[in-house]
């Protein structure tokens, strides 16, 4: 019984919603790849006449459904066919979100020059400050604070100051580290906070260290020889670009938390996007 209900609902839901709203429909019950597949359906037959807009209805599927990348297609036809629309703007604004998302400041650039040369001067003045922060999330603290000097819609002195005192953010050495390990095996694991690698790396490299000591001592120098070759050396050198790995992140993760600390006093790049 409940199969013919249903059976029946799906005869009936075409007839009882407008072509459009059958993927709106679908949408609103997060029925997202469904609604996909509606608008596709109404793209290729062409029954609203509203392209970009479907186009646009598309991408907001996929990037509900966590699928941005494939949002990205139907945002660019939108923006770059011939039709024209109020739905161009909207389009570039979550182009430009999911290159945010992505982390591809540059990409999102162009975006945003092209949203600039369609907005007035106030926007304009927006668009500058996300792009600055774009610079700033890439570590070009130089460009991020140049494009700063010129926003003009808020105060952002104290934040070009705070972006001065990235330098301040406590960073570790990936020589000292190096050097440390060198010296006493898992040192150099212990000083980077890596504790269970320092404790590997001292019983391991250590006893393998001990051993081919011994074996000169007792003139078994071929064995001693195999063993550096085939086993200190390789559990060494494994050691040391794992343990500069850990640092280089770990050194990134702290200017990122620090940014991500500055951020909340000022305007939020992405909200100030979706306000355009």
């Amino acid at each position: 019984m409940v199969k013919k209900v249903i059976a029946i609902f799906h005869i009936l839901l075409p007839v009882l919603l407008t072509a459009m709203d059958i993927g709106d429909f679908y949408f609103e019950k997060n029925l997202y790849f469904e609604a996909v597949t509606e608008y596709k359906r109404q793209l290729y037959f062409n029954q609203s006449g509203k392209q970009d807009e479907l186009l646009y209805k598309m991408a907001m599927a996929f990037y509900q459904a966590e699928q941005s990348h494939l949002a990205e297609d139907p945002l660019i036809e939108a923006i770059t066919n011939s039709e024209s629309s109020m739905t161009d703007r909207e389009g570039l604004k979550l182009l430009a979100t999911i290159h945010w998302d992505n982390y591809d400041y540059e990409a999102m650039r162009t975006v945003l020059g092209i949203l600039s040369s369609q907005s007035d001067s106030t926007r304009q003045n927006q668009i500058v400050y996300i792009t600055a922060w774009t610079y700033i999330y890439q570590a070009n603290w130089q460009q991020g604070v140049e494009y700063l000097k010129s926003v003009h819609f808020t105060d952002v002195s104290g934040l070009i100051d705070d972006i001065g005192n990235v330098s301040t953010v406590p960073q570790k050495s990936r020589k000292l580290a190096s050097l440390m390990s060198n010296i006493i095996p898992g040192t150099g694991q212990l000083y980077a906070g890596d504790y269970q690698n320092a404790l590997y790396s001292f019983l391991l490299v250590s006893s393998v260290e001990t051993s081919i000591i011994w074996n000169i001592i007792e003139k078994a120098c071929f064995v001693a020889a195999t063993k550096y070759m085939f086993l200190f050396s390789r559990y060494s050198r494994g050691g040391m670009k794992n343990l500069a790995r850990k640092i280089d992140l770990d050194n990134v993760d702290r200017i990122g938390y620090y940014l991500k600390d500055v951020s909340v006093k000022y305007p939020n790049p992405v909200d100030l996007l979706q306000s355009l």
